[in-house]
């Protein structure tokens, strides 16, 4: 699919307005430079923390250092921790970190993957009430991740399987405010599974190696607003991942971002189908067992994206390479097809502009209302799943599409609907 996109980046990076397809999608190492206003991240805001109890002086600060923020901290103002590799943990209950605007990156020889930042209990406890703000980072595995203390598999291997035991070990109630995350290894930032309760506000996430925030299986009730998501999910000189993936997550709430020329797309929402069953040795090793449901999709801006939203985005790809361990559709010795799950969510009030695909639609029960979508979006909604449609879970249900405004192009124009999810589908 072909599409037309204009300048919004540094002319640094691209000179001049092309026309490619999704897999020609350049490579994003963007500087933040030539942006409108209202994508710069100050250094610092007011974000309503605790007062201070304790000052981190940055002059005691070593290279490589790993601190422990002991209850509400605050980094002295006008520190500098650039090219320190220095880390801090959070593994108490209320409590917080300020760090009054400065950056961290870390040595030129550090290739560590581990976080800038994270959260985390000391045991197998839960942590709550926990907040950190004014961080801007620069490199490092995750700028943040918030964690369990012990991994999926090992609670797997005991036994502990259930939604609602895995929640109750899990943070929650944490706020994440104007904190910036650019060129991390991995994931910009990452909420571990049943992780609950996060809010994410005025974050900015630009250049992550994979996707800009990920929301584990079993988390829930998190909130992402008022943020920028800009050139994330670029491999290998490959347009691969997400800005968003909520992947077997439910319940978020996802208003007033910007999303901007990310790799794969911007908001994904599927199942994990349990990839690599057979090797127990891997972190994440265990059946997810949730659908991404009843999430909120709202009054966000799409620009420059090949896809804006994707419901149930893995259920017509080839998942072979994968090893998928559960919910098998279809499998041949070249391809393996499994179901999706993406159940009752809603995309609403957006707008889309310079997007290939607007909305895909893959899961049953979605409603789509109150979205404008202008001319240069070649296709705004797509609803169907030819895979799906050959296992007992059938055609594609339930979708509700109406007060949608479509520039420059008539209802059928601008909705493509497979022919077996037609009379499942009402348009209003």
């Amino acid at each position: 699919m072909v599409a037309t996109r204009h300048l919004l980046l540094p002319l640094s990076v691209i000179t001049a307005t092309v026309v490619m397809t999704a897999c020609e999608r350049l490579p994003s190492t963007y500087n933040g430079s030539g942006y409108d206003a209202d994508t710069k991240q100050p250094l610092i805001i007011d974000a309503r923390l605790p007062t201070a109890t304790t000052t981190i002086e940055c002059a005691a600060l070593l290279p490589n250092q790993t601190v422990t923020v002991k209850g509400h901290s605050v980094i002295s103002q006008g520190c500098d921790l650039r090219e320190k590799s220095i880390r801090f943990v959070l593994n108490a209950s209320d409590s917080s970190l300020d760090c009054q605007g400065a950056v961290l990156s870390p040595t030129t020889n550090d290739a560590s993957k581990e976080s800038a930042i994270t959260v985390k209990p000391k045991t197998d406890s839960a942590i709550h009430n926990v907040a950190v703000a004014n961080c801007h980072v620069d490199g490092y595995g995750h700028a943040l991740h918030i964690r369990q203390y012990s991994n999926p598999n090992q609670r797997y291997a005991r036994g502990l399987t259930a939604p609602v035991a895995n929640r109750a070990l899990a943070p929650s109630d944490i706020r994440v405010t104007n904190v910036t995350s650019r060129s991390s290894i991995n994931s910009g930032m990452f909420v571990g599974d049943h992780v609950h309760g996060v809010t994410f506000d005025k974050v900015h996430i630009q250049n992550a190696g994979t996707v800009g925030l990920y929301l584990e299986f079993g988390s829930r009730d998190n909130v992402i607003k008022n943020s920028v998501f800009v050139g994330n999910g670029f491999r290998n000189f490959k347009p691969n991942r997400e800005a968003i993936a909520v992947d077997s997550s439910s319940n978020n709430l996802i208003e007033h971002n910007r999303f901007i020329y990310n790799g794969a797309g911007s908001v994904f929402l599927y199942r994990n189908c349990f990839e690599h069953a057979n090797d127990s040795a891997r972190s994440n090793h265990f059946k997810r067992t949730e659908s991404s449901r009843d999430n909120v999709i709202r009054h966000n801006l799409f620009q420059e994206e090949p896809v804006g939203v994707w419901i149930a985005s893995r259920q017509s790809r080839n998942l072979k390479g994968f090893e998928c361990g559960a919910y098998l559709i279809k499998q041949t010795p070249f391809a393996s097809y499994h179901l999706d799950s993406a159940k009752d969510n809603q995309v609403i009030d957006n707008r889309f502009e310079q997007v290939e695909q607007g909305i895909i639609i893959e899961d049953d029960d979605t409603l789509v209302s109150g979205n404008q979508f202008a001319a240069t979006v070649e296709l705004p909604i797509s609803i169907g799943s030819e895979i799906r449609e050959a296992s007992p879970a059938g055609a594609i249900k339930g979708t509700v599409v109406k007060d949608n405004v479509f520039i420059d192009k008539t209802t059928e124009q601008a909705i493509k609907i497979r022919e077996a999810s037609k009379t499942a589908t009402r348009i209003e």
